[in-house]
C-alpha cells in the first residue's frame, strides 16, 4: 500500500463509550501511519465530545440514530453524502454489517472486512484485528486520552471544592452498568466502602450518569463521610479527567471501567453476565472478579434463574473486592 496515495480516511466507530475509547490506540496508529492524510471519525452524537480534543483527527462526523435502517431514505442520503467525499480508505471499527455496507458504498479503495474473533482477546486487540483486514498491522499499543484545558480546570475546582487533597488516597466507585444484571448490589458497594474507609486518608468519588444518580445517593447516604458524588454532575470527559485523579477505580462492566483502564488507573472490574476475556479492562495491573458460573456468560439483561437471581455477580463478596483493591493499590 502506497501511503502517499491515501489522502482521505474514514474511521467508523459509533458506540458505545467503552468500545470507542478502546479504539484510541488505533487512532494513534492510523495517524502515525498516514501523517498527512485527512482523517474523519464517524461517531454517534452522544460521544462526539470524546473526540473533540483529539489531535489526530481532522474532522468528526456525527452519526444520528434516525439515519438507521428504520429510516431507509435518510440513511441512503447519508451514505451518498459520504460517497461524494471520495475517501481512499474506510475502516469499519464497529465491525457490523450496516457499516460494512456503508464502507463499500463510500467507494473507498481500501477497506476493512468484517471478522469474527476466533479466540479471546481484549477490545484493543480486537480493533487491531479489524485493521489487519485492510492491510494495516499495528505492532504496538500507544494509549492516549485527550482533554481540553477546561477539563483540567474542572477537575482542579472539583477536587478543591470537595476538599480532596494531594495526600489522600482517592478510590473511584462506579456502581453503574447498562443492564441491571451487570450491577453489583448497592449493599455490597456500601460494605466495601465501609471496609476501605478504615484505611488512612482514604476518600471516595462515586461516578455515574444522571440516570444513575439515585444509586450514588443511596450509597453515599449509607456510608460514613467523606464520600463525594460526581454522578450526574459531569460530562463524559470531565468524569474521565476526575478518574485520572483516582488511585484505584472499582467498577461494574461499563464504559467508565474502560475509561479508567485506558488511562492506566488501577482498575478492579466486577463481572457477571458478560465475558471478561473479551470485555475486561485493557492494560496490565488490573484485576477482574468473575465467578464463571454454569450459566455465565449469558449476556442477558434479565436473569432467567429466578431461584438464584443474578447469582453470577451477587455471589462476589465485598471481602473479595476489598482484597483485590488492596492488591492493585500495592
Amino acid at each position: 500500500m502506497a501511503e502517499n496515495r491515501i489522502k482521505k480516511i474514514l474511521i467508523i466507530k459509533t458506540s458505545a463509550l467503552g468500545d470507542i475509547v478502546r479504539t484510541f490506540p488505533a487512532i494513534v496508529f492510523v495517524r502515525k501511519r498516514f501523517p498527512n492524510a485527512h482523517i474523519a471519525f464517524m461517531v454517534a452524537e452522544p460521544y462526539v465530545e470524546l473526540l473533540e480534543p483529539c489531535p489526530h483527527i481532522d474532522e468528526i462526523i456525527p452519526y444520528k440514530k434516525r439515519r438507521n435502517l428504520e429510516d431507509v431514505t435518510g440513511f441512503l442520503r447519508f451514505a451518498m453524502a459520504l460517497r461524494r467525499r471520495r475517501f481512499d480508505m474506510a475502516l469499519n471499527l464497529q465491525n457490523t454489517k450496516r457499516f460494512d455496507w456503508l464502507c463499500r458504498v463510500s467507494g473507498a479503495e481500501h477497506r476493512t472486512e468484517m471478522i469474527e474473533l476466533d479466540r479471546p482477546m481484549d477490545g484493543v486487540e480486537g480493533v487491531f484485528e479489524v485493521l489487519r483486514t485492510a492491510g494495516l498491522d499495528p505492532q504496538r499499543r500507544i494509549y492516549e486520552f485527550w482533554f481540553s484545558p477546561e477539563d483540567h480546570l474542572f477537575a482542579q475546582h472539583f477536587m478543591m471544592d470537595a476538599e480532596l487533597l494531594e495526600h489522600h488516597t482517592i478510590i473511584g466507585i462506579n456502581p453503574a452498568g447498562g443492564w441491571a444484571t451487570k450491577q453489583w448490589p448497592l449493599s455490597s458497594y456500601i460494605a466495601l466502602i465501609d471496609r476501605l474507609s478504615a484505611l488512612p486518608d482514604t476518600r471516595f468519588i462515586i461516578f455515574g450518569s444522571g440516570d444513575e444518580h439515585e444509586r450514588a445517593l443511596e450509597i453515599a447516604a449509607a456510608c460514613k463521610p467523606p464520600v463525594v458524588i460526581a454522578s450526574g454532575k459531569t460530562t463524559i470527559r470531565q468524569a474521565a479527567r476526575l478518574i485520572r485523579e483516582c488511585s484505584v477505580f472499582v467498577s461494574n462492566d461499563s464504559g467508565l471501567m474502560h475509561v479508567a483502564a485506558i488511562q492506566d488507573v488501577p482498575t478492579v472490574a466486577i463481572f457477571g453476565p458478560t465475558n471478561p476475556a473479551y470485555h475486561g479492562p485493557c492494560r496490565e495491573g488490573n484485576m477482574v472478579l468473575y465467578k464463571g458460573v454454569d450459566c455465565s456468560p449469558c449476556y442477558k439483561a434479565d436473569c432467567t434463574l429466578d431461584f438464584e437471581h443474578n447469582f453470577c455477580i451477587n455471589s462476589i463478596s465485598a471481602d473479595e473486592v476489598f482484597k483485590a483493591v488492596r492488591r492493585v493499590m500495592r
